[in-house]
């Protein structure tokens, strides 16, 4: 789901990359000593976004050039912020170095993101300088460049997914995606069934339901976008011989507020049990971030086509009622895992909640690290994921 660029107002851009700014390379080490007892670079990052936030732009840029210095990786959006700051002190060329660097880390080729540099009036100042309008102008070719190639993408997208859905009941479709619509009243909601590339035992068909993250800031279903194909649980599937399904979720009909998007999903999972003759004794739910916070209540219902349950880096509190934890029950656990450098849902709070509950059908698990998205890190979060999906399984086959 794509981020919100924000303004000098608020803190969007979170990253870093080493700029030494009208130093030499001899410097850097003496720099870098000054600063040892310094506040940490998360200290610095913090009070920069306040000041920033306040509209004190010369401390901001005081802090943001001082965190800079402290590490070896800047994010783009932390360069973006950091522009703020600096062109609102008429720190001009900094601001467009800084701008170049984001660059390079890909800032700015989005419609959204173009529009807010080429627009914003916080960089009026700068659309004055030729340095400036040259970024700019190689950033429009290169937004263009992007929405062809996407466009292309949509297009083969959606010729794969709907070529296997319009396939004969005899045409099975040995691995990949299929596009399916399920229609519960007025409400058509999308979803796909993801078939891995070897099953496992194909008499005996495994499945994981899997509710998306972001529902709450999407307005549209997403399945015309192919990078959903990306999404860790299909890698995951194929290691672990599951089938997923894969239902679609958006602000104003998801698994936040509306309590018939919740029944759709049963809905959904009903159908594909039938078409695909899954075992079911081995259908799996499982959720990431608001979708995993939706598991919770279907944990708590009494009569659900889920053996067992799992969330990641999900809430524990529900908006459309409060959960029943008397109804969880042992012979369906639902497992929680979370990392205990969440900064969305901190692990405190999960804590307590589990401490308070007492439920002999709720497991908690933490990670050391990962932040809220864990599953996404391109170095170990498949290794992550597949380490507590494993352990859940095997939890849940040994007390059978």
């Amino acid at each position: 789901m794509m981020s919100t660029l924000i303004n000098a107002g608020s803190l969007v851009f979170v990253f870093c990359f080493v700029i030494a700014i009208g130093r030499s390379q001899s410097q850097i080490p003496q720099a870098k000593m000054r600063l040892a007892n310094m506040s940490s670079y998360s200290l610095l990052m913090e009070s920069a976004g306040k000041n920033l936030k306040d509209k004190r732009y010369q401390a901001a840029l005081n802090d943001f050039k001082a965190a800079f210095i402290q590490k070896d990786s800047i994010g783009k959006y932390d360069y973006a912020n950091a522009m703020v700051a600096a062109a609102n002190v008429d720190s001009v060329d900094l601001a467009i170095a800084w701008f170049e660097e984001g660059i390079k880390l890909g800032l700015g080729i989005t419609d959204d993101e173009y529009r807010y540099f080429s627009s914003a009036e916080e960089f009026q100042n700068l659309k004055k300088q030729i340095a400036y309008q040259n970024q700019l102008d190689r950033l429009s070719t290169q937004v263009a460049q992007l929405k062809k190639r996407q466009a292309e993408a949509k297009r083969e997208w959606l010729k794969k997914i709907q070529y296997n859905s319009s396939r004969g009941a005899g045409e099975v479709v040995k691995s990949g995606f299929v596009l399916y619509w399920n229609q519960m009243g007025d409400s058509f909601v999308p979803y796909l069934v993801y078939l891995p590339a070897e099953l496992k035992d194909k008499n005996n068909v495994r499945a994981i339901v899997y509710l998306h993250g972001g529902v709450s800031s999407v307005t549209e279903f997403q399945f015309e976008d192919p990078s959903v194909a990306d999404e860790p649980i299909f890698k995951l599937a194929d290691h672990l011989g599951f089938v997923v399904i894969y239902p679609f979720g958006k602000k104003s009909y998801g698994w936040v507020r509306q309590r018939s998007a919740f029944q759709q999903v049963l809905a959904i999972t009903e159908e594909v049990k039938l078409n695909y003759l899954l075992n079911s004794k081995e259908i799996y739910l499982g959720g990431m971030s608001n979708g995993g916070t939706a598991v919770y209540w279907f944990a708590a219902q009494s009569n659900t086509p889920f053996s067992a349950f799992f969330t990641l880096s999900a809430d524990c509190e529900l908006v459309i009622e409060p959960i029943d934890w008397e109804r969880l029950h042992s012979d369906r656990p639902i497992y929680s895992f979370h990392t205990a450098d969440d900064t969305i849902y901190p692990i405190a709070k999960i804590s307590a909640v589990y401490a308070s509950r007492k439920s002999p059908a709720w497991h908690l698990r933490t990670l050391k690290a990962g932040g809220h998205g864990f599953i996404y890190d391109p170095v170990k979060g498949h290794e992550l994921f597949m380490q507590c999906i494993t352990e859940m399984l095997e939890e849940v086959h040994k007390t059978r």
